[in-house]
């Protein structure tokens, strides 16, 4: 099996999350007395801020993701990018419609000999 290669803006996701993470460690860990109560309500508030835009911040980034796909698929014999909607790879000419016709061959169940008994209702 071949490790998927991420897009870059997968990984430009993966730092963003990575910042924020660190900004939280950083923000509890650098509050200035544990014993003092207004002290640990401001980080408390600054935490949730943060897990708030982190959480904003997720979700504008999954949807520019996902709108952001590429319309390119691998090809499972050679590993080329095939555009979606192409029947054949150009490099092998592994062909994606009898791979699917196949496939779903074997899912549909086979059909089952029927016995017809006049004595059942």
């Amino acid at each position: 099996m071949r490790f998927p290669r991420f897009r870059f803006f997968t990984w430009f996701i993966l730092v963003i999350n990575a910042i924020f993470l660190i900004w939280i460690i950083t923000g509890i860990a650098n509050r200035p007395d544990p014993t003092d109560t207004a002290a640990n309500v401001g980080t408390a508030i600054g935490v949730g801020l943060i897990i708030g835009l982190w959480v904003a911040a997720d979700v504008i980034l999954g949807i520019l993701w996902l709108i952001t796909k590429p319309r390119t698929r691998d090809c499972p014999a050679c590993g080329r990018s095939v555009k979606r909607g192409q029947m054949e790879c150009k490099g092998c000419g592994y062909d994606f419609a009898q791979a699917a016709r196949s496939a779903r061959e074997a899912q549909s169940p086979a059909a089952a000999p029927r016995t017809d008994n006049p004595r059942e209702p």
